[in-house]
């Protein structure tokens, strides 16, 4: 394989395992691109198979790989990776299980806190926490959801993780119900704050609608107004 294809250099590997993992390049386009260098492995992920390859050709592109990978930024998913993504899922060029493969390649601990792994927050969450909960019960029309939201102007992190949460109908019941107590019972504030920190780590202070609630009270019913308006779908 070395006589065959001496221009290949680590580099060359480095670019592709990291086109990979920010998403740029999804698992069947790097398959597609590499098979004539591949070799045959029982590794499925595709970094793996990347260093596999690099390490068969020559030794030392093993150390330049993972020097390059652990020392360097561009190695987790990109906002521009994850719409790529989630715009070849809809056109059935990848599976769910290969998004879900590619968003959680970094997994983390029980008890570690995922917020800043990742530059972009909201894409943080969908991939670290909102879809290894709720891929095997995304429908087409949710995925496609999640893609105009992140096709969208970011202009508020936490406004895109609400969003995104409320894809799911349970969540959105939720919070209605958390928001209408509030109003109905103010002085209980520690019930809304408990909800907002668990299910979206913050509280009423942070949170980007308080105004918007503070502004119905009295007037629960006024709520789905506000629903809708955190949907960020219109």
């Amino acid at each position: 394989m070395k006589d065959k294809l001496p221009y290949i250099t680590s580099t060359h590997f480095i670019s592709l395992i990291k086109a990979y993992l920010q998403g740029h390049k999804t698992k069947p386009e790097i398959l597609a691109e590499t098979a004539e260098i591949l070799p045959s492995s029982v590794h499925n992920e595709v970094s793996q198979l990347l260093t596999a390859a690099a390490h068969s050709m020559n030794d030392a592109f093993y150390a330049d790989i993972v020097d390059s990978i652990q020392h360097t930024s561009g190695t987790v998913p990109t906002r521009k990776g994850l719409i790529h993504h989630l715009e070849a899922l809809l056109q059935e060029e990848i599976t769910v299980q290969e998004l879900l493969d590619w968003a959680t390649w970094y997994t983390i601990e029980e008890d570690q806190i995922s917020a800043g792994i990742m530059d972009d927050f909201a894409v943080e969450y969908f991939c670290l926490d909102f879809l290894p909960v709720y891929h095997e019960q995304l429908t087409e029309t949710q995925f496609h959801s999640a893609l105009q939201l992140f096709k969208q102007q970011a202009e508020n992190p936490l406004k895109e993780k609400i969003a995104l949460a409320l894809l799911i109908e349970t969540e959105r019941q939720h919070f209605l119900y958390f928001l209408r107590s509030f109003l109905e019972q103010p002085q209980y504030v520690e019930a809304l704050d408990s909800y907002l920190m668990k299910k979206f780590g913050m509280d009423h202070n942070s949170f980007p609608y308080m105004d918007d609630v503070m502004k119905m009270s009295g007037h629960p019913e006024k709520m789905e107004e506000l629903l809708e308006k955190a949907r960020m779908l219109a």
